[in-house]
Formats: C-alpha cells, structure tokens, sequence
C-alpha cells in the first residue's frame, strides 16, 4: 500500500523545489477543479503513458484535496492526497510531509506546472508535470515546460505527451 501511496504522489506530480508565484494558491477558483495532465517528465518513469484527469478542492484554509485514478497491473484505483499549505507561497507538503509540493502558474492561460521531488524505494524520484483545463496540449505552454524541465535538470528530450482517459476500466496491461 505503501508504493501505491508514493505512485500516487508521483502522479499527481506533488513534491518539491520549484519556484512560485507570490499569490498563486488552491484557494482561489481558478486553480481548483478538474485538470488534465497534458506532458510529464521523470526519473522513475511511474506516470505510463495512459492518465487520468486531476481534482483539486478546498478542505480549508490550508489544506486541499487531490483526487485521481491510477491503472496498475490492470486494477483502477481511486486515490486521494491531502495537501497542507507550509509558510511558503504556493508550496504544499503531501505523503506526512515526506513530499514538499511547489506549484507554478505559466504564462499560457489555464496552465499549471508541479514540480516533484521525493522519497522512491532506495533513492529519490524527481518529475514536473504540465497541468491544463484542456486535454489538448498547449504549443506556448509545452515550450515554457521544456525551459522549465531544463531548469530543474530534466531532460526535455524525455518529456512525453500522455493519453488522456476519463475512466478506468480493470483489464491487463
């Protein structure tokens, strides 16, 4: 349960070190609500190539809600993940704190980027997800996510575009 719970915050793309806007945060309503994860890179290659969208909601002033399904060895899995707000500007912690989650806005309307860094197995993971309202993947935005990868010392050449899927259904994989 324990390695469904990390592919969770893998997924999710929650965890540490990247630089956010002052005033970007959960709590206002253009960041909550349904998104779709329209690129990824990674170290762990966890993601596969098949996603499902993303759920944010408000549970209180400092802490939201992320909801999404994982397919693993041909199983569907609702998963959860609180996300309590620390001191920083637009920084979460996930996983008992295990996972420090920073969030920026891009430039490109309705688009988001996580940053993650964590605990894997017998080393780290990182991975940067880009997030949109819109399953269709944004020209403007994937450019700035590439110089974003870059940044954090991912490779762009490893970023992919995953397939979008609104339901789960249990079969192999």
């Amino acid at each position: 349960m324990r390695t469904l719970a990390l592919t969770l915050t893998v997924a999710l793309g929650l965890t540490s070190a990247l630089q956010a806007q002052d005033n970007l945060s959960f709590q206002g309503p253009d960041v909550l609500g349904k998104w779709f994860i329209t690129a990824v890179v990674e170290t762990e290659g966890l993601t596969g190539d098949r996603v499902f969208p993303i759920t944010f909601s408000v549970l209180s002033d400092t802490h939201v809600w992320a909801s999404t399904t994982l397919r693993t060895r041909g199983f569907c899995y609702d998963v959860d993940v609180v996300l309590e707000k620390t001191s920083g500007s637009g920084t979460y912690t996930a996983s008992r704190g295990k996972t420090h989650v920073e969030v920026e806005e891009l430039p490109a309307e309705d688009h988001l980027m996580f940053y993650c860094e964590g605990p894997f197995e017998a080393g780290r993971f990182r991975a940067a997800k880009l997030l949109s309202r819109n399953p269709d993947v944004n020209p403007e935005a994937l450019e700035a996510f590439k110089k974003f990868a870059q940044r954090k010392g991912l490779s762009p050449e490893d970023i992919f575009t995953p397939e979008q899927t609104e339901s789960c259904k249990p079969e192999s994989d």
